[in-house]
């Protein structure tokens, strides 16, 4: 009968699926996958909407309800606050603080750096990786940090200059380093590599230079070829697409001083 009937009906406060027809319960215990509230205008989806992606931007990954204080009520917004600062008491486990310092600082040098959700997120996941497998010291909670935002621009193809960030940052070259090295050989993160092309860095040196298409073109070219013979193995890609330039802009005839070229080289 359930084959032969084509005009149903879904009951929602019994989960059932029923044949209008016969009355025959087709289907029961049906679970609901949609939302757990009704809205009947776009202001009440707007106010009860909690739904959203998961996000490793907070230590969480944004499993939390949010205790909502937009109530007309004195008596009632005062219990609210209450409550909501209970909740923030119990979100945040003992062992978690350091997380939380960590990934609030990664969302703030993510803002100040300009980088895209994207990146944040890889660089949250390499921080609750890196908090998995290290044992870092409150001292150190910055160095490792900047390390993780540097490492997932990296990945997603975004020019950093480390050099020219530690100082902004007040963090020396050997931590930064040592930070880098853990990431890559103590933290288990899962199949994701850090390489960045130094065609990357070629629109910002043109550009700061003011050279033409042509220099770019050719640029772009020295380095294909630099690739495919293995002399960018191991060396700074920023370095390279400098040296790229300042051989593209001899051939063309547009010459560039190479100390000139070393200053506007900085994506910073």
């Amino acid at each position: 009968m359930a084959e032969q009937c084509v005009n149903v009906v879904f009951d929602k406060e019994r989960g059932e699926l029923i044949c209008v027809d016969t009355g025959e319960v087709l289907t029961e215990h049906w679970i609901e996958l949609g939302p757990d509230w009704r809205a009947y205008n776009g202001e009440e989806w707007l106010r009860r909407a909690h739904v959203g992606a998961l996000t490793h931007t907070v230590h969480d990954s944004g499993l939390i309800t949010e205790i909502d204080l937009t109530v007309k009520n004195y008596r009632d917004k005062l219990k609210y606050v209450k409550l909501r600062q209970l909740q923030r008491k119990i979100r945040i486990d003992k062992d978690e603080k350091r997380l939380v310092e960590a990934l609030a600082y990664m969302n703030q040098l993510c803002a100040i750096l300009g980088l895209p959700d994207h990146v944040k997120e890889t660089a949250g996941i390499i921080i609750k990786h890196m908090f998995g497998s290290l044992t870092l010291r409150y001292s150190k909670l910055k160095v490792y940090v900047l390390a993780a935002v540097i490492y997932a621009a990296k990945i997603h193809g975004i020019p950093i200059r480390a050099k020219e960030l530690l100082p902004k940052f007040g963090i020396s070259e050997d931590e930064y380093w040592k930070a880098l090295s853990d990431l890559n050989f103590r933290a288990k993160i899962p199949n994701i590599k850090a390489y960045l092309d130094p065609r990357a860095f070629l629109p910002s040196i043109i550009s700061n230079l003011g050279l033409s298409q042509k220099v770019y073109l050719l640029a772009s070219m020295i380095i294909d070829v630099m690739k495919k013979r293995g002399y960018t193995e191991g060396k700074d890609p920023a370095g390279i697409a400098a040296a790229a330039v300042y051989v593209a802009s001899i051939i063309t005839n547009a010459h560039v001083e190479g100390a000139y070229l070393g200053s506007t080289t900085l994506y910073f």
